[in-house]
């Protein structure tokens, strides 16, 4: 099988799914780095955030802890491409995320709002506020019941790491989380997780823009049969921003 263009952003089921319990996993690493060498996502009955950085999954573990995941595992979400490398735009302090999210969605509005990217932020980190998930049991519970219980939150201070960003447009809210949704892993690939803060001291910047969208539908009865419109833009919201 032959990788797909590197101007293609390539998904696995939508966030709708995920929010309403789809959890079965769906795609396994091997067939999902076939599609990209860089992204993000979630684990078969959600263990673990899923960052996928230089061609390698990595599974971020409930203290924090990331191990590089096993070709045979699967996930239920996930959001890959191929990184272009491009001339890297320097970052100077950015005291939080929504100082780099304003930071970084000026530098879209130049390039084209209504596009998709995926940013590759190298750099020393003061400060990052992130999380994963337990691993769930049938029957699936919502994703925001999930948080109430079995979200995993810690902070990791002065480290050198790499923070992989996705921006999507409001027109494909529900597909995706609209706007920016980060993960993080250190340089020695050993811890990492969703961002919810951060505090950048410096770093360097790879913004890609996305011409095509190839969304991968999973083929099993969850999907197939259930009500994805019942996920409201609240519980959709919380995927983002935690309990």
């Amino acid at each position: 099988m032959e990788r797909e263009e590197r101007q293609a952003i390539y998904q696995v089921s939508t966030l709708q799914a995920l929010a309403r319990g789809n959890y079965y996993g769906s795609t396994d690493m091997e067939t999902l780095l076939l599609h990209g060498d860089t992204g993000l996502g979630t684990f078969h009955a959600v263990a673990g955030e899923l960052i996928v950085i230089d061609g390698h999954a990595y599974r971020v573990l409930g203290d924090g802890s990331a191990v590089e995941a096993a070709q045979t595992d699967t996930t239920p979400f996930a959001t890959v491409t191929w990184l272009r490398q491009q001339e890297p735009v320097l970052l100077k302090h950015q005291p939080s995320i929504e100082a780099l999210k304003e930071i970084m969605t000026e530098h879209v509005r130049r390039l084209g709002i209504n596009d998709v990217y995926i940013v590759r932020i190298d750099g020393h980190f003061r400060r990052v506020s992130s999380r994963t998930e337990l691993e769930q049991q049938e029957p699936y519970k919502p994703f925001a019941k999930v948080l109430e219980t079995d979200e995993r939150r810690f902070t990791f201070e002065n480290i050198d790491g790499s923070l992989i960003g996705i921006y999507i447009p409001d027109y494909l809210s529900g597909v995706n989380t609209s706007g920016w949704h980060s993960h993080f892993i250190s340089a020695d690939r050993k811890k990492g997780g969703h961002v919810f803060d951060l505090d950048l001291e410096e770093g360097r910047v790879i913004f890609n823009k996305a011409d095509r969208f190839i969304l991968d539908m999973p083929h099993n009865k969850q999907f197939e049969r259930g009500d994805l419109t019942a996920a409201s833009q609240e519980e959709i919201k919380q995927i983002e921003q935690g309990k």
